[in-house]
């Protein structure tokens, strides 16, 4: 009985290796030569230590994921405008020159932007996220219902472009239309 079972461990050894081929073999080898020359390399260093590092890194991580899943924003119609804006603003089909995006801020926005035609878009932008956060109350909430709709829906973006390619556009009669 034992003559046969190491008869078919050597049956089974040698079906292993005519599976794996020289190159594989190779492979093989070579890993295991760099393997343990970088855990040989790395022998002063506490893996258990890093372990646990890494584990503290984890639970710090999850806590300030927990208070910022937490954080609720005491206006979440400027916080809308503030994340919508700047993609809204950006779209050229929309906006295709600074003077647009003046025109908006202040037909819609009552916000003046002061020499527009000197600044980059980009400072313009920048300029009318930062006021957002002093935008009143007022009207913000028909506001940011209109502007969801423009960056919902494709169809209403690309209706908005044509209205402005046909001089038919007029920032508040958008804003009525969409709020309502």
């Amino acid at each position: 009985m034992k003559l046969s079972n190491e008869l078919a461990l050597k049956i089974n050894r040698m079906e292993l290796i005519k599976m794996i081929t020289k190159a594989e073999a190779k492979k093989i080898k070579n890993f295991l030569e760099e393997f343990s020359w970088l855990m040989e390399s790395y022998s002063k260093v506490d893996l258990t230590k890093a372990s646990k590092l890494i584990d503290e890194s984890l639970d710090e991580t999850a806590a300030v994921r927990k208070l910022v899943g937490e954080y609720e924003s005491p206006n979440p119609n400027k916080q809308f405008l503030i994340g919508v804006l700047p993609s809204l603003l950006n779209d050229a089909s929309i906006f295709p020159k600074n003077k647009d995006i003046a025109t908006f801020a202040i037909s819609v926005l009552r916000l003046n932007i002061p020499q527009h035609h000197k600044k980059s878009k980009y400072e313009i932008i920048g300029h009318i996220v930062c006021e957002t956060s002093n935008l009143d109350e007022k009207g913000l909430e028909k506001l940011v219902k209109a502007l969801s709709h423009i960056v919902k829906d494709d169809k209403k973006k690309k209706k908005i472009a044509e209205r402005r390619r046909q001089n038919r556009f007029n920032w508040n009669e958008i804003i009525q239309e969409l709020s309502t």
